[in-house]
Formats: structure tokens, sequence, C-alpha cells
């Protein structure tokens, strides 16, 4: 099990450049040989390395969980063909004006919540795609459920602002421990500062104790 904490490339916000799930990471290409072994390091699985519509910001872009991989409709073919190729997961594409599904869409291997504008057939695709059931919802009451909340199969850390109402459905949802918190000093955009599974963590440098110490134990590292 490990937990570091990091910046890549200067940027603190560490989860917007990549997805970690129980069976695979997906992250930029782009990234550098430092950045690229303290994911290896930390996570220790499968690597499925690709830009989304030719940014590096992957993490903002795709939706995953142990069972398959969503990718925005503004994905190039050959951006597509790489992510199949290097998956041994699903991968769909979501057609929808909201592209980027990180911010939009939070699951783990149990469940998952989407922004509440998404039409059926999209919810379909996401339900069908990452096999678990999907329901729309906000944290915070905002629509960017994705960028509000860190899960994995152990717990989930969310917005501070988040309602018992929205808490009580999230934990019906994904079946984990659900705490609100934040990171990178006081950010209440967890997703955003935070890379995790069930296994190891990468934070935000600018992460307190405080705020590490908290994140940890709601995702059963201690």
């Amino acid at each position: 099990m490990t937990i570091a904490r990091t910046d890549f490339e200067g940027d603190i916000n560490v989860g917007a450049f990549g997805v970690v799930t129980d069976r695979f990471v997906f992250v930029s290409p782009n990234l550098s040989e430092k950045d690229m072994d303290i994911i290896e390091r930390t996570f220790n699985l499968p690597l499925i390395q690709s830009t989304i519509a030719t940014m590096d910001t992957v993490g903002l872009m795709v939706a995953a969980n142990s069972n398959g991989i969503l990718v925005p409709y503004t994905t190039s073919k050959e951006e597509f063909a790489t992510i199949k190729r290097s998956s041994e997961v699903p991968v769909d594409w979501i057609d929808s004006k909201m592209t980027a599904l990180g911010n939009i869409i939070i699951g783990n291997d149990n469940g998952a919540i989407c922004h509440p504008e998404f039409d059926q057939k999209a919810r379909d695709t996401i339900a069908d795609t990452l096999d678990v059931e999907v329901v729309p919802s906000t944290i915070a009451k905002l629509p960017i459920v994705g960028a509000n909340a860190i899960a994995t199969n152990q717990g989930a850390v969310i917005h501070p602002m988040a309602t018992s109402e929205e808490i009580e459905m999230l934990t019906q949802m994904l079946k984990v421990e659900i705490e609100v918190g934040t990171v990178n000093r006081g950010s209440p955009y967890t997703s955003l500062g935070v890379l995790a599974n069930i296994d190891g963590m990468i934070a935000g440098a600018e992460t307190t104790g405080v705020e590490l110490a908290h994140i940890s134990q709601v995702l059963g590292f201690v």
C-alpha cells in the first residue's frame, strides 16, 4: 500500500491527468518519466496511455471503473483505437455535448451517479459499459458529480457542502463509507486532487497532513 504526495509537471491537480481503477491505470502518455515512475510504483497495474481529443487531462475527460471505460465523442478514431488495443475491458463513446466525463460521472465497481442532464441513451451507455446501476444526481447541489468526489471500492470523499440526502443516495449507489473532505489546502474538488484505488493513493502536493490523514482513513488505508 503506497501513499504519495506530489505534483505532475508542477500541477497539483494530479487527478486531472489520470483515472485509476483496481484493474488498470489510464494516464496521458505525455507525463514525465518521474511522474510515470510515481504512478507505476504507487499502483503497479497495467497502463493505458492515450490523450483524449489531443488533451493530456484525461482524468477530466474519461470515466471508468474495473469493468469499462467511457470516453467523449471528441476522442479521435486513433485515440479510440489506442485505448481499445491496450485495454482488457469494454470501451465506448458517449454521444453527448457534455464531454468532460470525468467531471460529471462518479462511480466504482458497485454503482455510479451522473450529471442530471444526461439523456436516457447516455445513461444506458454508462450503465452497460461500467456494468453498474446509474442514477442522475448532484453533489453539493452541483451537477459536476465527478469533480466533487473521489471514490474507490473502499470509500469516497466528497464536497463539504454535500447534503445529507446526496450522501445517502451516494452511499446506496457506491455501497461504501462516505465522508466530506477537501484536498490541496481546502479544495472541495477531491477528484481533481487525488488518484486512488484500494491499494494506493497519490494526492496533490498542497494537500495538508490533516487532509491526507482524513482521505487515507475514509479510503481505508489506515
